[in-house]
């Protein structure tokens, strides 16, 4: 009686005749999925969730303040080269090695736990719940890495413009490596498809990179790095309970 009372509603919902009904698989499925989070198409989960994650997780971070300070004083276009550059391809290498780590979990036997998943999850969980802890003292770790971060421009000359390019992109590059959102990648990419990973978190780079060449310094006065915490820290939970989800329905 119930499941026939949820087809009636479906149907209705979906401005189908009432007499109609609907399969009750149909309803389970329009239960079950959100778009770009879970139950939808792996590459366009790879999207949503590289974009957000990689995004929240950019802004005010070190990369975010060495892309800011530089572009005060040198050409905002390169200084978006060097930078996104280097992100672009860190975002490739870390899906690689998430990739690695899904092709070794197709070596175990066919009835094993999904290891790469569980693995993805448990990183996603640990970042959520320490973003959120953090969140607190956002405002002054993120004063912290503004300052960690202009020791490291002071350094760098001004050079012609190949030159600050690849000085720009090697910095960043090394700033970036071992990072929290490299390894956010690597676990996303061992999860769901490292086309869609690379794609979202390319172009989460690229905001937050853009963001910060163009208006940094005047966004930073209005939007609270306690806020970016929050939410940052809140996505990488449902991103965490949606590759969880998925699992326990694979």
């Amino acid at each position: 009686m119930v499941l026939t009372h949820a087809c009636l509603a479906s149907g209705l919902l979906l401005g189908l005749p009432a007499h109609a009904g609907v399969p009750t698989d149909v309803v389970a499925d329009i239960a079950t999925t959100i778009p770009g989070v879970v139950g939808d198409d792996t590459f366009r989960e790879g999207v949503v969730s590289g974009f957000l994650l990689i995004l929240f997780s950019e802004l005010g971070d070190k990369t975010f303040f060495i892309a800011l300070l530089l572009a005060l004083k040198q050409s905002q276009g390169l200084v978006f080269a060097g930078t996104f550059g280097a992100l672009a391809v860190m975002t490739v290498i870390s899906v690689a090695l998430g990739q690695v780590l899904h092709q070794l979990d197709e070596l175990l036997p066919a009835n094993s736990l999904p290891l790469d998943d569980i693995f993805a999850a448990a990183l996603l969980v640990f970042f959520g719940v320490k973003t959120l802890l953090d969140a607190q003292d956002a405002d002054e770790s993120a004063a912290d890495e503004r300052g960690e971060a202009e020791k490291e421009v002071k350094g760098l000359g001004n050079g012609e413009a190949l030159g600050f390019v690849l000085s720009t992109f090697a910095l960043v590059f090394a700033a970036e490596w071992g990072d929290k959102s490299f390894l956010a990648t690597i676990a996303l990419a061992a999860a769901s498809s490292p086309g869609g990973v690379v794609l979202g978190a390319v172009g989460g780079h690229g905001v937050a990179t853009g963001i910060a060449v163009l208006g940094g310094s005047y966004l930073s006065r209005f939007v609270s790095e306690k806020v970016v915490q929050y939410v940052g820290g809140t996505l990488f939970l449902v991103f965490a309970a949606a590759t969880v989800f998925d699992i326990v329905n694979k």
